[in-house]
C-alpha cells in the first residue's frame, strides 16, 4: 500500500534531483512550516539551499523518507522542523524525542558529523491547547541536544512568544496553524544565525555573493 506522501515525495525528487551532491548544500527537511516557506531561498541568497518540506508530515514520516530526501542529497548541513503534527496526532513528548533520536542516528550513520539543527516546535494559535505539551517537548529536546557537537537546538519558540500570546498572533496567517512573512522572518533570522555559527566552525558555505541593492 503506498504511503500517504509517496506522490509528493516523488515530485520533490523529480524537481530537485539535479541538486544531489551539490556543493555546500543546506537541506531543509520536515513538515508544512518548511513546505509553505516559499521565500526560503530569498532568505539565504548566498547559499545553496533546497527545501524538502513535505505536506503535514510528522517526525515519523521524516524517518520513512529520510534516505530518499536527505541521504541521497549528501547535504553539508541538515535543518529539520517537525514534531507539532506528531503531538497533534496524539504522540507523547517522549515519543517525539525518540523519533528525533532515530533521525539523528540515521544522520550520523549516513552523513557522519555533518552539522544538523533541530528547530524548536512552534506554538501556533491552532494548537494553543497543546502549548504545555509543546513547551515540555522542546525542553526535553533542548536537554537531549545539549551534549552533542553535531546537532544543535535552534529555539524560535521563545522569540515568538517572548512578548506574550497577543503579539504571537501577528506571526500567523488567517490559517492559525501556519506562519506569515513576519513569522518566517523570525525563522529565517534564527537559522541565519545558526548557519553563521556553522561557518565560524567549519568554514564559509556561501557559493555566491549577494548582489548589491
Amino acid at each position: 500500500m503506498p504511503g500517504w506522501f509517496d506522490g509528493e515525495v516523488a515530485d520533490l525528487e523529480r524537481r530537485t534531483r539535479s541538486l544531489q551532491g551539490g556543493r555546500n548544500l543546506i537541506l531543509f527537511y520536515g513538515s508544512s512550516s518548511f513546505t509553505l516557506w516559499h521565500g526560503l531561498a530569498g532568505h539565504f541568497p548566498e547559499h545553496n539551499v533546497v527545501n524538502h518540506g513535505f505536506g503535514g508530515s510528522t517526525l515519523a514520516d521524516c524517518i520513512d523518507y529520510f534516505d530518499r530526501l536527505v541521504v541521497a542529497y549528501s547535504p553539508s548541513v541538515l535543518i529539520v522542523y517537525a514534531g507539532d503534527n506528531d503531538l497533534g496526532d496524539g504522540a507523547t513528548p517522549e515519543q517525539v524525542v525518540e523519533r528525533l533520536r532515530i533521525i539523528i542516528q540515521r544522520k550520523r550513520e549516513a552523513l557522519g558529523a555533518a552539522p544538523m539543527a533541530f528547530v524548536s516546535i512552534k506554538v501556533s494559535p491552532a494548537r494553543f491547547a497543546l502549548m504545555h505539551g509543546i513547551a515540555y517537548t522542546n525542553r526535553l529536546i533542548e536537554r537531549e541536544l545539549a551534549e552533542g557537537n553535531d546537532v544543535r537546538f535552534v529555539d524560535i519558540t521563545r522569540r515568538m512568544v517572548g512578548r506574550g500570546l497577543g503579539p504571537l498572533l501577528n506571526y500567523y496567517t488567517e490559517d492559525p496553524l501556519h506562519m506569515n512573512e513576519d513569522g518566517y522572518r523570525v525563522l529565517g533570522g534564527s537559522l541565519a544565525e545558526y548557519i553563521g555559527t556553522v561557518e565560524r566552525d567549519a568554514g564559509d558555505l556561501r557559493i555566491r555573493r549577494a548582489q548589491a541593492r
